[in-house]
């Protein structure tokens, strides 16, 4: 796994976000999330998810582990932006909303 802080990289050349953060699910990196916090709201800026055809599943990890991210820093909200590949968008949206 390579991972870097993109917040030291020029903006033109990041390509998960600002502050990029891995992942884990079963010891293996499933996506990459660019988080910020608006008010009460947990804002998924960029989520790269990683590996092709299991979509569903990796969605619902991340969204799990966004949903976890939310209750350490006091949000009660989550709100995704930014989805690669964008086909993965709906899945993941749903996942954060609790359908499906």
């Amino acid at each position: 796994m390579e991972h870097r802080l993109e917040a030291y990289v020029p903006a033109p050349d990041r390509r998960y976000g600002y502050f990029a953060m891995p992942v884990l699910a079963g010891g293996r990196l499933v996506a990459r999330v660019d988080p910020a916090r608006d008010g009460e709201v947990l804002v998924a800026r960029h989520v790269t998810l990683e590996g092709g055809g299991e979509r569903e599943r990796i969605a619902a990890q991340v969204a799990d582990a966004l949903r976890e991210a939310a209750g350490w820093v006091g949000c009660v909200e989550l709100r995704v932006e930014r989805v690669t590949p964008e086909e993965a968008r709906p899945a993941l949206v749903a996942a954060v909303a609790g359908v499906g």
